[in-house]
């Protein structure tokens, strides 16, 4: 039977953990931005049994809302909490590789329809500009290559 720490059983998450990167923190160390109702149990068991790391400590800070003044009422308001938790593992913890959105996620994709849905809403009609025509021939390019790739690995 596993160990379990926390009050959540965790099946498929419905939480998320933001990696924080910081120069400051030791080698066996990782901060992460974590939701407000999470607990320190939580963090730990979240972080062990879908990870396998083996965690020794964990802190957390809750950090006051910024008081900014909206320009248009006058009035003061305050933006969220963020929570922190800097956790501390046994082996040294390695920050995961970067992420390329337009390559790996459709970003090219996505732009392309934002900016045809944004001038859509302006009134105009679909022209393409060449903007828009060269985020149209990355994306055609992306997907032979990725056809290609397709081929030869059968």
């Amino acid at each position: 039977m596993a160990q379990r720490f926390g009050n959540f059983k965790v099946y498929f998450p419905n939480i998320i953990f933001k990696i924080i990167p910081d120069a400051r923190l030791s080698k066996n160390q990782a901060a992460f931005r974590v939701p407000l109702n999470v607990n320190k149990l939580d963090i730990k068991d979240y972080l062990s049994h879908m990870y396998n790391v083996t965690i020794t400590d964990v802190r957390t800070t809750v950090f006051p809302g910024k008081v900014s003044t909206n320009r248009f009422t006058g009035q003061k308001e305050r933006s969220s909490r963020i929570k922190k938790a800097i956790v501390t593992t046994k082996e040294t913890f390695e920050y995961p590789q970067e992420v390329d959105i337009d390559k790996d996620f459709g970003g090219l994709e996505i732009k392309y329809e934002e900016k045809r849905r944004a001038n859509k809403l302006k009134g105009w009609r679909i022209r393409p500009t060449m903007e828009m025509m060269s985020l149209r021939q990355k994306i055609l390019e992306n997907r032979k290559a990725a056809e290609k790739e397709a081929e030869k690995q059968k």
